[in-house]
């Protein structure tokens, strides 16, 4: 009894003193900044306690929504990875169709004859012509449809260059033919600079930028594939020797970051890959022959579609499977168009060079449509994309520029319109 009373009376001091010692004065509440606070709300919300807590609430990452594709660099816009964005984008854009038959328009004058080898829109939303045998280079306003000498490169006639490209800088790089050296043009500053060397004996026709951030010239008469590094102004040489000359005019670059050169005498079709700096050949040709296309344009579908220079047929290249399937009936004589550009509607138009029509091709039915009338000989090569969603033609010896207008409802997005899948020749 005894033992029972001494154990209450100990318990009864123990609870005293507990109570003096804590419970006799009133504490401040904690501060909800402090670190001790917070660490003890995170300990009861991943243990699953406390009103308005679920377990695990603090640990999880808060979701950042995706940057959308036309808030990319061009650069970023290339890199094989962002293809199903891009595609995604170009689809939404060609979805929404035209609103009237493509309209013909030229305008201004161009005094030189076998002016110029495509254009390259700049991020102003300028385009600049290239000159082949014109004697300067200038600046075209799209808006106003006005056109701005900037620099004299040479007399006319002489061939300089074919082709030119956009690089990841925002300067211009000019692909040689007729001359010996690249071309870097700042079209801000007008600043140029001549680095690198060619043979000038019509070496390349066109060029492509790969997802390295180097440039690719596309050999005409040149028998190796060369690599060009604009930051550095170096350049090298890959791949297996070509034999037949002129071998391609102009190439694509595929989704899957490979370059796809377009047969001009060249046998077989070629894969370049950048990285490896190889060059894979596939298809073949029961003969061969000068001319056969004449330039590529990438479609929404992620299939390239070549532009008849004497073939008397389109074709279409699956980049993924390597083949080749034949479609819709060209003109067949030699030059009949220069080159072809992707609209915001999703069809492609053909760059009349002899022809005497316009073409436009649809890439999901394989049809062809021709309209209008063109002069031919020799009128334009190349054409650009601009913002405004109409198409423009380089003149070669038309004497104007051209303005195809597709009445797309869509809008092509700058990045992905100055990229490399499209801003080239």
């Amino acid at each position: 009894m005894d033992s029972k009373k001494n154990f209450l009376k100990t318990g009864f001091l123990l609870c005293l003193g507990s109570i003096l010692l804590s419970g006799c004065f009133v504490k401040e509440p904690p501060d909800p900044s402090s670190a001790t606070f917070l660490n003890l709300l995170i300990f009861r919300c991943n243990a699953g306690f406390g009103v308005g807590c679920a377990k695990d609430t603090f640990t999880e990452q808060p979701l950042i929504p995706a940057k959308h594709i036309c808030s990319e660099t061009s650069l970023e816009v290339i890199q094989p990875y962002n293809w199903t964005r891009v595609q995604d984008e170009l689809q939404l854009q060609a979805g929404k169709g035209s609103w009237g038959a493509p309209t013909i328009n030229t305008f201004a004058i161009e005094p030189d004859t076998t002016a110029y080898l495509g254009g390259v829109l700049t991020p102003t939303g300028r385009i600049f012509p290239i000159p082949n045998g014109g004697m300067n280079i200038r600046e075209l306003d799209p808006i106003t449809q006005t056109i701005t000498d900037r620099v004299f490169v040479g007399f006319p006639g002489a061939v300089k260059w074919a082709g030119g490209l956009l690089a990841p800088s925002g300067k211009m790089e000019f692909i040689p033919s007729g001359t010996t050296n690249y071309l870097s043009f700042d079209p801000v500053s007008s600043g140029a600079v001549l680095y690198g060397t060619a043979s000038g004996f019509g070496d390349f026709l066109g060029g492509v930028f790969a997802p390295n951030g180097k440039f690719y010239p596309i050999p005409s008469m040149n028998t190796s594939f060369v690599e060009v590094d604009p930051v550095a102004q170096t350049q090298s040489t890959f791949g297996t020797t070509l034999t037949l000359t002129p071998a391609f005019a102009g190439a694509v670059l595929g989704p899957n970051g490979k370059i796809y050169p377009i047969p001009a005498r060249a046998s077989q079709f070629t894969e370049v890959d950048p990285v490896a700096k190889t060059n894979l050949n596939f298809g073949s040709f029961f003969f061969s022959f000068s001319g056969k296309w004449s330039g590529g344009v990438l479609a929404p579908n992620g299939r390239i579609y070549l532009i008849p220079d004497g073939f008397s047929m389109f074709a279409e290249i699956d980049p993924v499977l390597r083949t080749i399937t034949m479609f819709g009936a060209a003109p067949g004589f030699p030059q009949s168009y220069s080159g072809g550009v992707l609209a915001p509607n999703g069809k492609i138009y053909g760059i009349p060079f002899d022809a005497t029509q316009f073409v436009e091709i649809d890439p999901n039915t394989l049809t062809v449509t021709y309209f209008g009338t063109a002069p031919g000989g020799g009128a334009w090569s190349g054409g650009v994309l601009a913002p405004n969603g109409k198409i423009y033609g380089m003149p070669y010896n038309a004497g104007t520029f051209l303005e195809i207008d597709p009445q797309a409802n869509g809008k092509i997005c700058d990045p992905i319109l100055q990229s490399a899948y499209f801003n080239k020749y």
